[in-house]
């Protein structure tokens, strides 16, 4: 089962260890998906911030 997280500072500390992260938009929100080797986690949050975490992202980036 995927993981929901909260927050974006504990979102960002997972981020480096990703294998693949997934965007998806719809309507004003959007779903940052990070896979890891064992969960997926997902944080939802507004355009701009999502914009901000995809900066950094060393990981390949999959648009939904």
């Amino acid at each position: 089962m995927p993981r929901l997280v909260s927050s974006r500072e504990e979102f960002e500390r997972l981020l480096p260890m990703a294998k693949e992260v997934r965007v998806v938009r719809r309507g004003g929100k959007v779903k940052v998906k990070a896979r890891l080797s064992r969960l997926l986690y997902t944080y939802v949050t507004n355009e701009e911030e999502a914009n901000e975490i995809l900066k950094g992202v060393k990981a390949p980036i999959k648009e939904f």
